[in-house]
């Protein structure tokens, strides 16, 4: 990273944290971009999972200013993030995937929005495709509690219901004041339960279309897919549970449960009746979260029973230190059935 000026020095200090598991072949690209940038006020903390990709030797050798934590197991991406933070030394945190390439004002374009606006604790850069397209403008909330990604192209700086993890700012007290990135996640919607219970606790969740960076996710292979979609179930479920009032939780988990047996009894119809389907409970290639199978449904249960302390202790902490009720948080259409 190139020297900073007694200008810079002035500016508020970023920590970019980066999670990586054998990303070699993405940190060359994500770390070039970043040694380009307009913004110098700050310091990169690379978290490393135990990679085998002689991704720390390649960090190393190319990148010595950056900070780096090796992990003895690959701990997903809530630990490590958390991690990342508690080395951390800036008063706004960014994480940022390793998958990444930056533009050289993505930074600044986040500071000038959130350092001026006390009640904005979390913005979220514009994603993009490599090749131009929306990746996400947003992450929104249904009133089942349902998570949905906006694909639409803003240039507003606009409310969201949370910020994606790919690239995501933090003022620091924020991030400590909430506890981090809840850990029994590990991975999948960390980032919208942060988000969510930042709009709780009454801060802002932004996206700033000026700040603009490239998100290239990889093909995942059948196995880590299938992991992804349990933790997705699971951490959606516990999210219904611990952010919801207990009126507001206990109907988004009956509708949710509703809705999937229905589909479950028309798959099953549809054999006995007619032989096929052209339903699926098992496929996740098209969409993970929405068509769970059903030992997804069951292993999450399980997990949700098994871990159910904690939920109570989490859902008690949340809403004992609420400002914003659920009914507060449709009015302003953070949580909201209607696309945005």
């Amino acid at each position: 990273m190139s020297k900073k000026s007694f200008q810079d020095i002035l500016l508020p200090k970023v920590s970019v944290i980066i999670v990586n598991y054998n990303g070699k072949h993405l940190l060359s690209k994500c770390l070039e971009s970043l040694s380009t940038i307009n913004y110098k006020n700050l310091e990169v903390i690379l978290v490393d999972n135990n990679s085998t990709d002689e991704s720390i030797e390649f960090v190393t050798k190319n990148y010595p200013s950056i900070i780096l934590l090796k992990l003895n197991k690959n701990k997903g991406f809530a630990e490590p993030n958390n991690l990342g933070a508690k080395l951390a030394k800036g008063e706004y945190l960014l994480f940022l995937n390793n998958d990444t390439v930056v533009t050289e004002n993505f930074i600044d374009e986040m500071i000038k929005v959130i350092d001026n606006d006390k009640k904005i604790a979390i913005c979220q850069s514009l994603l993009l495709k490599p090749n131009g397209d929306v990746d996400s403008s947003g992450d929104f909330i249904d009133r089942m509690g349902i998570v949905y990604n906006s694909k639409k192209m803003t240039e507003q700086i606009k409310e969201i219901s949370s910020a994606r993890g790919a690239s995501m700012m933090i003022r620091r007290k924020i991030f400590d004041k909430l506890g981090g990135f809840d850990e029994k996640f590990f991975f999948s919607f960390e980032d919208v339960d942060l988000g969510w219970r930042s709009w709780i606790l009454g801060y802002k969740v932004v996206i700033v279309p000026n700040s603009i960076v490239y998100h290239s996710a990889g093909k995942t292979s059948s196995k880590l897919k299938s992991e992804a979609a349990f933790h997705g179930l699971k951490n959606q479920l516990a999210m219904k549970i611990t952010n919801f009032e207990p009126r507001f939780a206990l109907r988004s988990l009956l509708l949710f449960f509703f809705v999937y047996g229905s589909r479950e009894i028309k798959i099953w119809f549809d054999y006995k009746i007619k032989g096929s389907t052209t339903m699926t409970s098992t496929s996740y290639e098209n969409k993970i979260a929405d068509n769970p199978s059903l030992k997804t449904v069951i292993k999450s249960i399980v997990w949700i029973f098994n871990n159910i302390g904690y939920l109570r202790s989490k859902h008690k902490h949340v809403n004992k230190n609420r400002i914003l009720s659920t009914t507060s948080l449709q009015k302003i259409r953070i949580i909201s059935n209607e696309k945005q």
